[in-house]
Protein backbone atom coordinates (compact mmCIF):
# COMPACT_ATOMS: atom_id res chain seq x y z
CA UNK A 1 0.00 0.00 0.00
CA UNK A 2 1.24 3.75 -0.01
CA UNK A 3 3.65 4.90 2.62
CA UNK A 4 2.80 5.54 6.31
CA UNK A 5 3.99 8.72 5.94
CA UNK A 6 4.01 11.76 8.77
CA UNK A 7 4.69 14.97 7.24
CA UNK A 8 4.22 18.65 8.96
CA UNK A 9 3.39 21.90 7.36
CA UNK A 10 3.66 25.85 8.42
CA UNK A 11 0.41 25.67 8.65
CA UNK A 12 0.26 24.55 11.60
CA UNK A 13 3.28 26.16 13.18
CA UNK A 14 1.19 29.13 15.31
CA UNK A 15 -1.47 26.24 16.18
CA UNK A 16 -0.97 24.22 19.50
CA UNK A 17 0.08 21.02 18.31
CA UNK A 18 -1.10 18.66 20.72
CA UNK A 19 -0.90 14.53 21.00
CA UNK A 20 -0.14 13.52 24.74
CA UNK A 21 1.83 10.24 24.41
CA UNK A 22 -0.25 7.80 27.09
CA UNK A 23 -1.37 4.27 26.27
CA UNK A 24 -2.78 2.01 23.62
CA UNK A 25 -2.61 -1.82 22.51
CA UNK A 26 1.29 -2.24 22.42
CA UNK A 27 2.95 -5.35 20.60
CA UNK A 28 5.33 -8.31 21.52
CA UNK A 29 6.82 -9.86 18.31
CA UNK A 30 9.16 -11.75 20.48
CA UNK A 31 9.39 -15.28 19.36
CA UNK A 32 10.58 -17.99 22.58
CA UNK A 33 11.81 -16.35 25.63
CA UNK A 34 14.90 -17.27 27.47
CA UNK A 35 18.44 -15.29 28.00
CA UNK A 36 19.32 -12.73 25.11
CA UNK A 37 22.25 -14.29 23.63
CA UNK A 38 25.07 -11.66 22.00
CA UNK A 39 26.58 -11.51 18.39
CA UNK A 40 25.27 -12.52 14.55
CA UNK A 41 23.90 -10.03 12.01
CA UNK A 42 20.37 -8.94 11.75
CA UNK A 43 18.72 -9.51 8.31
CA UNK A 44 15.88 -7.06 7.96
CA UNK A 45 13.86 -6.34 4.23
CA UNK A 46 12.05 -3.04 4.03
CA UNK A 47 9.13 -1.97 2.06
CA UNK A 48 10.68 1.09 0.99
CA UNK A 49 13.71 3.05 -0.17
CA UNK A 50 15.83 4.70 2.72
CA UNK A 51 14.80 8.66 2.88
CA UNK A 52 18.79 9.35 4.54
CA UNK A 53 19.56 10.52 7.72
CA UNK A 54 17.94 14.19 7.59
CA UNK A 55 15.53 13.97 9.76
CA UNK A 56 13.22 16.56 8.62
CA UNK A 57 12.78 15.06 5.56
CA UNK A 58 11.98 11.37 6.39
CA UNK A 59 8.67 10.61 5.64
CA UNK A 60 8.80 6.88 5.95
CA UNK A 61 8.65 4.17 8.95
CA UNK A 62 12.02 2.18 7.75
CA UNK A 63 13.48 6.12 7.74
CA UNK A 64 12.51 6.76 11.44
CA UNK A 65 13.87 3.07 12.75
CA UNK A 66 16.91 2.91 11.04
CA UNK A 67 17.64 6.96 11.85
CA UNK A 68 17.03 6.39 14.91
CA UNK A 69 19.65 3.54 16.08
CA UNK A 70 21.98 5.65 14.50
CA UNK A 71 20.98 9.53 15.89
CA UNK A 72 19.00 8.46 18.75
CA UNK A 73 15.93 10.55 20.79
CA UNK A 74 15.64 12.32 23.78
CA UNK A 75 12.91 9.70 24.92
CA UNK A 76 12.30 6.26 24.00
CA UNK A 77 8.78 4.47 23.62
CA UNK A 78 8.10 1.79 26.53
CA UNK A 79 8.72 -1.90 25.12
CA UNK A 80 4.50 -2.12 25.92
CA UNK A 81 4.08 0.28 22.89
CA UNK A 82 2.09 2.06 25.61
CA UNK A 83 4.42 4.58 27.29
CA UNK A 84 7.38 6.29 27.30
CA UNK A 85 10.77 5.58 28.70
CA UNK A 86 14.08 7.17 29.79
CA UNK A 87 16.05 7.23 26.67
CA UNK A 88 19.45 10.04 26.73
CA UNK A 89 16.77 11.55 28.78
CA UNK A 90 16.87 9.92 32.16
CA UNK A 91 14.13 11.97 33.08
CA UNK A 92 12.10 14.90 32.51
CA UNK A 93 9.32 16.57 34.29
CA UNK A 94 6.58 20.15 33.34
CA UNK A 95 6.78 22.84 36.15
CA UNK A 96 4.88 26.20 35.76
CA UNK A 97 1.40 24.96 34.53
CA UNK A 98 2.81 23.35 31.87
CA UNK A 99 5.05 25.91 30.18
CA UNK A 100 8.77 24.64 31.60
CA UNK A 101 10.45 21.17 30.73
CA UNK A 102 12.98 20.11 33.00
CA UNK A 103 15.14 17.51 31.03
CA UNK A 104 18.35 15.54 33.06
CA UNK A 105 20.44 13.52 30.50
CA UNK A 106 21.61 10.12 31.29
CA UNK A 107 25.36 10.83 32.71
CA UNK A 108 26.38 7.66 30.34
CA UNK A 109 25.09 9.16 27.16
CA UNK A 110 28.56 9.51 24.55
CA UNK A 111 28.28 9.94 20.98
CA UNK A 112 29.62 7.02 18.89
CA UNK A 113 33.12 8.87 18.41
CA UNK A 114 33.44 8.83 23.00
CA UNK A 115 32.27 12.95 23.30
CA UNK A 116 29.62 13.13 26.07
CA UNK A 117 26.25 14.22 25.18
CA UNK A 118 25.58 17.67 26.38
CA UNK A 119 22.77 20.12 26.94
CA UNK A 120 24.36 21.98 24.35
CA UNK A 121 24.27 19.32 21.67
CA UNK A 122 20.35 18.82 22.63
CA UNK A 123 19.59 22.83 22.22
CA UNK A 124 21.32 22.71 19.26
CA UNK A 125 19.78 19.46 18.18
CA UNK A 126 16.17 21.57 19.10
CA UNK A 127 17.18 24.42 17.14
CA UNK A 128 17.68 22.62 13.70
CA UNK A 129 14.46 20.45 14.01
CA UNK A 130 12.46 23.59 14.87
CA UNK A 131 14.16 25.10 11.58
CA UNK A 132 12.83 22.10 9.08
CA UNK A 133 10.49 23.27 6.85
CA UNK A 134 8.46 20.19 7.57
CA UNK A 135 8.16 18.85 11.44
CA UNK A 136 9.58 22.24 12.79
CA UNK A 137 5.89 23.51 13.36
CA UNK A 138 5.93 20.75 16.16
CA UNK A 139 8.30 22.17 18.27
CA UNK A 140 6.88 25.58 17.99
CA UNK A 141 5.78 25.78 21.15
CA UNK A 142 9.55 25.52 22.29
CA UNK A 143 10.37 29.76 23.05
CA UNK A 144 13.74 29.44 25.04
CA UNK A 145 16.02 26.86 25.55
CA UNK A 146 17.78 27.45 29.01
CA UNK A 147 21.14 24.98 29.18
CA UNK A 148 21.36 24.55 33.40
CA UNK A 149 24.69 22.49 33.04
CA UNK A 150 26.37 19.73 30.74
CA UNK A 151 23.59 17.46 32.08
CA UNK A 152 20.72 19.61 32.47
CA UNK A 153 18.35 21.70 30.59
CA UNK A 154 14.93 23.60 30.85
CA UNK A 155 12.51 24.56 28.09
CA UNK A 156 10.54 27.51 28.06
CA UNK A 157 7.28 27.20 26.03
CA UNK A 158 5.09 29.38 24.75
CA UNK A 159 2.30 27.97 25.73
CA UNK A 160 1.10 24.25 27.79
CA UNK A 161 2.29 21.95 25.56
CA UNK A 162 1.84 17.82 26.77
CA UNK A 163 2.32 16.83 23.62
CA UNK A 164 5.58 17.71 23.37
CA UNK A 165 7.56 14.63 25.70
CA UNK A 166 5.47 12.47 22.54
CA UNK A 167 7.49 14.30 19.89
CA UNK A 168 10.91 14.30 21.73
CA UNK A 169 10.27 10.55 21.21
CA UNK A 170 9.80 11.03 17.22
CA UNK A 171 12.36 8.65 15.16
CA UNK A 172 13.30 11.71 13.22
CA UNK A 173 14.14 13.85 16.19
CA UNK A 174 17.15 12.59 16.99
CA UNK A 175 19.92 13.97 19.15
CA UNK A 176 23.20 15.53 16.94
CA UNK A 177 26.59 17.24 17.91
CA UNK A 178 26.56 20.53 18.20
CA UNK A 179 27.43 22.41 15.27
CA UNK A 180 26.95 18.99 13.67
CA UNK A 181 30.60 17.78 15.03
CA UNK A 182 32.20 20.68 13.12
CA UNK A 183 31.13 19.79 9.68
CA UNK A 184 29.16 20.67 7.31
CA UNK A 185 24.83 19.40 7.72
CA UNK A 186 25.26 17.92 4.14
CA UNK A 187 28.16 16.17 5.44
CA UNK A 188 27.14 15.13 8.67
CA UNK A 189 23.84 13.50 7.06
CA UNK A 190 26.14 11.46 4.76
CA UNK A 191 28.17 9.78 7.33
CA UNK A 192 26.18 10.81 11.15
CA UNK A 193 27.69 10.29 14.12
CA UNK A 194 25.27 10.11 17.25
CA UNK A 195 24.31 8.22 20.53
CA UNK A 196 22.05 5.58 19.24
CA UNK A 197 22.91 1.56 19.75
CA UNK A 198 24.63 1.50 15.90
CA UNK A 199 27.45 3.24 13.41
CA UNK A 200 27.01 4.08 9.85
CA UNK A 201 29.26 1.50 8.11
CA UNK A 202 27.29 1.97 4.89
CA UNK A 203 24.09 2.85 3.01
CA UNK A 204 22.26 4.16 0.20
CA UNK A 205 18.64 5.18 -0.69
CA UNK A 206 17.55 1.79 -2.99
CA UNK A 207 19.89 -1.04 -1.70
CA UNK A 208 21.36 -1.89 2.07
CA UNK A 209 22.03 0.01 4.87
CA UNK A 210 24.63 -1.51 7.22
CA UNK A 211 24.84 -0.45 10.68
CA UNK A 212 27.46 -1.87 13.18
CA UNK A 213 27.53 -2.20 16.93
CA UNK A 214 27.97 0.99 19.21
CA UNK A 215 30.38 -0.69 21.68
CA UNK A 216 30.04 2.05 23.65
CA UNK A 217 25.90 2.40 23.76
CA UNK A 218 24.59 3.78 27.21
CA UNK A 219 22.11 0.84 27.58
CA UNK A 220 23.85 -1.67 29.64
CA UNK A 221 24.97 -4.99 27.16
CA UNK A 222 22.81 -3.39 24.15
CA UNK A 223 22.87 -3.82 21.07
CA UNK A 224 22.64 -7.72 20.93
CA UNK A 225 23.62 -8.18 17.71
CA UNK A 226 26.69 -7.08 16.13
CA UNK A 227 25.19 -5.69 13.16
CA UNK A 228 22.13 -4.72 11.08
CA UNK A 229 21.97 -5.15 7.19
CA UNK A 230 18.23 -3.03 6.00
CA UNK A 231 17.94 -4.20 2.00
CA UNK A 232 15.29 -2.88 0.39
CA UNK A 233 13.00 -5.40 -1.28
CA UNK A 234 9.90 -4.45 -2.96
CA UNK A 235 9.14 -7.29 -4.52
CA UNK A 236 6.40 -9.54 -2.25
CA UNK A 237 7.77 -13.14 -4.00
CA UNK A 238 11.22 -12.30 -2.95
CA UNK A 239 9.94 -11.43 0.85
CA UNK A 240 8.58 -14.58 0.73
CA UNK A 241 11.69 -16.38 -0.31
CA UNK A 242 13.96 -14.87 1.67
CA UNK A 243 12.08 -15.19 4.78
CA UNK A 244 11.60 -18.78 4.24
CA UNK A 245 15.15 -19.61 3.46
CA UNK A 246 16.68 -17.94 5.93
CA UNK A 247 18.26 -15.39 3.98
CA UNK A 248 16.10 -12.55 5.77
CA UNK A 249 15.26 -12.53 9.02
CA UNK A 250 12.51 -9.78 9.15
CA UNK A 251 10.96 -8.03 6.76
CA UNK A 252 9.30 -4.68 7.19
CA UNK A 253 5.59 -3.40 6.35
CA UNK A 254 4.80 -7.09 4.58
CA UNK A 255 1.70 -6.63 2.64
CA UNK A 256 -1.35 -9.17 3.25
CA UNK A 257 -0.71 -10.87 -0.14
CA UNK A 258 2.78 -11.62 1.47
CA UNK A 259 1.55 -12.18 5.11
CA UNK A 260 -1.03 -14.98 3.46
CA UNK A 261 1.69 -17.10 1.42
CA UNK A 262 4.09 -17.05 4.99
CA UNK A 263 4.44 -20.15 7.14
CA UNK A 264 2.72 -20.47 9.97
CA UNK A 265 4.22 -18.35 12.95
CA UNK A 266 5.96 -15.92 10.52
CA UNK A 267 3.38 -13.15 9.95
CA UNK A 268 3.35 -10.94 13.14
CA UNK A 269 0.13 -8.69 13.46
CA UNK A 270 -0.41 -5.65 15.45
CA UNK A 271 -3.79 -4.08 16.61
CA UNK A 272 -5.69 -2.50 13.90
CA UNK A 273 -4.44 1.00 13.25
CA UNK A 274 -2.80 1.58 9.40
CA UNK A 275 -5.64 3.37 7.75
CA UNK A 276 -6.13 3.07 3.62
CA UNK A 277 -7.71 6.17 2.42
CA UNK A 278 -9.55 7.51 -0.85
CA UNK A 279 -8.80 11.37 -0.99
CA UNK A 280 -10.35 13.26 -3.02
CA UNK A 281 -9.70 17.21 -4.72
CA UNK A 282 -12.09 18.95 -3.48
CA UNK A 283 -10.63 22.18 -5.67
CA UNK A 284 -11.83 20.05 -8.78
CA UNK A 285 -15.77 21.09 -9.67
CA UNK A 286 -16.24 17.46 -10.01
CA UNK A 287 -15.64 16.82 -6.66
CA UNK A 288 -16.40 20.26 -4.97
CA UNK A 289 -20.16 19.12 -3.84
CA UNK A 290 -19.41 17.32 -0.41
CA UNK A 291 -23.06 15.47 -1.40
CA UNK A 292 -20.76 13.66 -4.35
CA UNK A 293 -18.04 13.01 -1.85
CA UNK A 294 -20.40 11.29 0.30
CA UNK A 295 -22.25 9.70 -2.37
CA UNK A 296 -18.51 8.01 -3.38
CA UNK A 297 -18.40 7.22 0.59
CA UNK A 298 -21.51 5.26 0.68
CA UNK A 299 -20.92 3.07 -2.84
CA UNK A 300 -17.48 1.93 -1.72
CA UNK A 301 -17.78 -2.03 -0.73
CA UNK A 302 -15.86 -2.07 2.88
CA UNK A 303 -16.10 -5.57 3.17
CA UNK A 304 -14.59 -6.85 0.12
CA UNK A 305 -11.91 -4.39 0.90
CA UNK A 306 -11.08 -5.93 3.72
CA UNK A 307 -11.66 -9.42 2.38
CA UNK A 308 -10.07 -8.93 -1.00
CA UNK A 309 -7.45 -6.46 -0.91
CA UNK A 310 -6.25 -7.10 2.68
CA UNK A 311 -6.80 -10.66 2.87
CA UNK A 312 -8.65 -10.68 6.02
CA UNK A 313 -6.06 -8.64 7.68
CA UNK A 314 -8.25 -5.34 8.59
CA UNK A 315 -11.74 -4.80 9.04
CA UNK A 316 -14.09 -1.71 7.59
CA UNK A 317 -13.47 1.22 8.73
CA UNK A 318 -14.88 3.03 12.13
CA UNK A 319 -14.08 6.49 11.29
CA UNK A 320 -11.71 8.75 9.55
CA UNK A 321 -9.31 8.29 11.87
CA UNK A 322 -6.53 5.69 12.52
CA UNK A 323 -7.91 3.19 15.69
CA UNK A 324 -6.06 2.20 18.89
CA UNK A 325 -4.81 5.47 20.16
CA UNK A 326 -5.81 7.24 23.13
CA UNK A 327 -9.18 9.12 23.41
CA UNK A 328 -9.92 7.63 20.00
CA UNK A 329 -13.61 8.17 19.70
CA UNK A 330 -15.97 7.25 16.75
CA UNK A 331 -18.34 9.83 15.20
CA UNK A 332 -21.87 10.40 16.82
CA UNK A 333 -23.07 8.80 13.92
CA UNK A 334 -21.97 5.27 12.30
CA UNK A 335 -19.43 5.88 9.69
CA UNK A 336 -19.62 4.97 5.95
CA UNK A 337 -20.50 1.75 4.71
CA UNK A 338 -21.89 0.39 1.46
CA UNK A 339 -25.74 1.85 0.74
CA UNK A 340 -26.73 2.72 -2.38
CA UNK A 341 -30.00 3.96 -2.72
CA UNK A 342 -28.40 6.65 0.12
CA UNK A 343 -25.65 6.76 -2.87
CA UNK A 344 -28.11 7.51 -5.49
CA UNK A 345 -30.18 9.28 -3.53
CA UNK A 346 -27.07 11.99 -2.54
CA UNK A 347 -26.29 12.48 -6.28
CA UNK A 348 -29.80 12.69 -7.35
CA UNK A 349 -29.44 16.51 -5.88
CA UNK A 350 -26.08 16.81 -6.72
CA UNK A 351 -24.22 17.91 -10.18
CA UNK A 352 -22.31 14.13 -10.51
CA UNK A 353 -19.82 13.28 -12.61
CA UNK A 354 -19.36 11.30 -15.32
CA UNK A 355 -15.44 10.19 -15.21
CA UNK A 356 -12.83 10.32 -12.45
CA UNK A 357 -9.28 9.77 -12.43
CA UNK A 358 -7.91 7.41 -9.48
CA UNK A 359 -4.50 7.02 -8.75
CA UNK A 360 -2.59 4.39 -6.74
CA UNK A 361 0.30 3.04 -5.67
CA UNK A 362 1.59 -0.14 -7.58
CA UNK A 363 1.47 -3.28 -4.67
CA UNK A 364 -0.69 -5.85 -5.17
CA UNK A 365 -3.31 -4.54 -2.18
CA UNK A 366 -3.54 -1.26 -3.66
CA UNK A 367 -4.72 -2.68 -6.84
CA UNK A 368 -7.07 -4.70 -5.40
CA UNK A 369 -8.55 -1.61 -3.72
CA UNK A 370 -8.59 0.15 -6.77
CA UNK A 371 -10.20 -2.26 -8.95
CA UNK A 372 -13.23 -2.34 -6.00
CA UNK A 373 -13.73 1.53 -6.02
CA UNK A 374 -13.75 1.69 -9.97
CA UNK A 375 -16.88 -1.13 -9.81
CA UNK A 376 -18.60 0.62 -7.19
CA UNK A 377 -18.36 4.00 -8.94
CA UNK A 378 -19.64 2.32 -11.91
CA UNK A 379 -22.88 1.24 -9.79
CA UNK A 380 -23.56 5.10 -9.65
CA UNK A 381 -22.74 5.89 -13.09
CA UNK A 382 -18.88 7.07 -12.44
CA UNK A 383 -16.72 5.88 -14.69
CA UNK A 384 -13.27 5.78 -12.90
CA UNK A 385 -9.75 5.47 -14.88
CA UNK A 386 -6.96 4.03 -13.08
CA UNK A 387 -3.32 4.75 -13.26
CA UNK A 388 -0.88 2.23 -11.52
CA UNK A 389 2.35 4.61 -10.02
CA UNK A 390 5.36 3.77 -7.95
CA UNK A 391 4.45 5.03 -4.12
CA UNK A 392 6.47 8.36 -4.77
CA UNK A 393 4.54 9.03 -7.90
CA UNK A 394 1.28 8.80 -6.56
CA UNK A 395 1.95 10.99 -3.59
CA UNK A 396 3.98 13.45 -5.77
CA UNK A 397 0.56 13.69 -8.07
CA UNK A 398 -1.45 14.34 -4.13
CA UNK A 399 0.81 16.60 -2.78
CA UNK A 400 0.94 19.02 -6.14
CA UNK A 401 -2.94 18.49 -6.37
CA UNK A 402 -2.70 17.01 -9.75
CA UNK A 403 -5.50 14.02 -9.34
CA UNK A 404 -8.81 13.67 -8.66
CA UNK A 405 -8.47 10.70 -6.77
CA UNK A 406 -6.00 8.82 -5.23
CA UNK A 407 -5.39 5.97 -2.82
CA UNK A 408 -3.06 7.11 -0.05
CA UNK A 409 -2.51 5.79 4.03
CA UNK A 410 -2.57 7.60 7.29
CA UNK A 411 -1.20 6.12 10.51
CA UNK A 412 0.50 8.12 13.99
CA UNK A 413 3.55 7.96 15.12
CA UNK A 414 2.65 8.24 18.64
CA UNK A 415 -0.29 6.62 20.57
CA UNK A 416 -2.52 9.63 20.67
CA UNK A 417 -5.42 9.96 18.38
CA UNK A 418 -4.38 13.85 17.80
CA UNK A 419 -1.32 12.83 16.22
CA UNK A 420 -2.96 11.57 13.15
CA UNK A 421 -5.36 14.68 13.21
CA UNK A 422 -2.56 16.89 13.39
CA UNK A 423 -1.24 15.36 9.93
CA UNK A 424 -4.20 15.66 8.37
CA UNK A 425 -4.94 19.57 9.21
CA UNK A 426 -0.71 20.04 8.25
CA UNK A 427 -0.92 18.37 4.80
CA UNK A 428 -4.35 20.33 3.76
CA UNK A 429 -6.86 17.85 5.15
CA UNK A 430 -4.73 15.02 3.69
CA UNK A 431 -4.32 17.30 1.12
CA UNK A 432 -7.57 17.38 -0.19
CA UNK A 433 -7.78 20.94 -0.49
CA UNK A 434 -10.52 21.17 1.89
CA UNK A 435 -10.30 23.88 4.38
CA UNK A 436 -8.41 23.11 8.21
CA UNK A 437 -9.61 26.23 10.03
CA UNK A 438 -12.58 23.87 12.04
CA UNK A 439 -9.94 21.10 12.56
CA UNK A 440 -7.37 23.13 14.25
CA UNK A 441 -10.37 25.24 16.25
CA UNK A 442 -10.94 21.19 17.66
CA UNK A 443 -6.99 20.38 17.91
CA UNK A 444 -6.39 23.39 20.15
CA UNK A 445 -9.57 22.57 22.89
CA UNK A 446 -8.25 19.44 22.48
CA UNK A 447 -5.09 20.28 23.93
CA UNK A 448 -6.27 22.91 26.64
CA UNK A 449 -8.11 20.12 28.54
CA UNK A 450 -6.25 17.34 30.86
CA UNK A 451 -10.18 15.82 30.65
CA UNK A 452 -10.20 12.30 28.91
CA UNK A 453 -13.92 12.59 28.38
CA UNK A 454 -13.81 16.14 26.84
CA UNK A 455 -10.64 14.66 24.59
CA UNK A 456 -12.94 12.18 23.38
CA UNK A 457 -15.63 14.59 22.99
CA UNK A 458 -13.34 16.79 20.73
CA UNK A 459 -12.46 13.79 18.30
CA UNK A 460 -15.64 12.18 17.54
CA UNK A 461 -16.13 16.47 16.67
CA UNK A 462 -13.22 15.91 14.28
CA UNK A 463 -14.61 12.41 12.82
CA UNK A 464 -18.23 13.66 12.48
CA UNK A 465 -16.65 17.24 10.97
CA UNK A 466 -14.97 14.79 7.86
CA UNK A 467 -17.61 12.56 7.71
CA UNK A 468 -19.57 15.22 6.51
CA UNK A 469 -17.78 16.96 4.31
CA UNK A 470 -15.77 13.95 3.28
CA UNK A 471 -12.54 15.21 1.83
CA UNK A 472 -11.23 11.84 2.30
CA UNK A 473 -12.75 8.17 2.86
CA UNK A 474 -11.37 5.89 5.40
CA UNK A 475 -11.15 2.65 3.61
CA UNK A 476 -10.33 0.03 6.17
CA UNK A 477 -8.09 -0.19 9.67
CA UNK A 478 -5.26 -3.09 9.15
CA UNK A 479 -2.76 -4.25 11.69
CA UNK A 480 0.86 -3.48 11.01
CA UNK A 481 2.34 -6.53 9.64
CA UNK A 482 6.01 -7.74 9.92
CA UNK A 483 7.77 -11.17 8.66
CA UNK A 484 9.81 -12.66 11.66
CA UNK A 485 11.80 -16.00 11.81
CA UNK A 486 11.58 -17.41 15.32
CA UNK A 487 15.51 -16.80 15.77
CA UNK A 488 14.60 -13.78 16.49
CA UNK A 489 13.09 -12.54 20.26
CA UNK A 490 12.51 -8.92 21.70
CA UNK A 491 11.50 -7.23 18.54
CA UNK A 492 8.34 -5.01 20.65
CA UNK A 493 6.57 -3.72 17.48
CA UNK A 494 4.34 -0.42 17.59
CA UNK A 495 1.17 -0.35 16.42
CA UNK A 496 2.78 1.46 13.53
CA UNK A 497 5.10 -0.58 12.70
CA UNK A 498 8.38 0.59 14.14
CA UNK A 499 10.78 -1.36 16.79
CA UNK A 500 14.28 -0.85 18.09
CA UNK A 501 17.10 -2.81 16.90
CA UNK A 502 18.78 -2.58 20.19
CA UNK A 503 16.26 -4.66 21.91
CA UNK A 504 16.36 -7.87 19.46
CA UNK A 505 18.61 -10.72 19.57
CA UNK A 506 18.78 -14.10 17.48
CA UNK A 507 19.12 -17.26 19.06
CA UNK A 508 22.65 -18.90 17.67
Amino acid sequence: MAHHTRLAATAVAAALTASLLAACAGSDASNGSGEPVAGGTLNVLRANPFEGFEGDKQTLNSSYQISQAVIEPLIRIGEDGESLAPGLASSWRYTKGGTRLAIELDPDANFSDGSPVTADDVAFSIETWKAGPNYGASFGSIEEIEVVDEKSLVLHLSVPDTALVAFLAWGNAGVMPEDFGGRSAEEYYQDPIGAGAFTVDSWSANGEVVLEKNDDYYLEDRPYVDEVVSTFASDPNSVTLQLQSGEADMADEILPVTAATLPEGFAFQGPEHLTPVLVMNTKEAALADADVRRAIGYAIDYEAIADGALKAYGSAPEGSLPTNLENWAPPSEPYFSRDLDRAEELLAGAEAPDELDLIYPNDASSSVMAQVIQENLGEIGIEVELTSADAGTAYGAMSSGDFDLVIFSNNAITTDASDPAWYIVATNTMFSGYLTDEAISILTDYASTSDPAAKEAAITELQDLWSTEAPYIALAHTPALEGIRDVVHDAHVTPWGVYYFDTIWKSQ
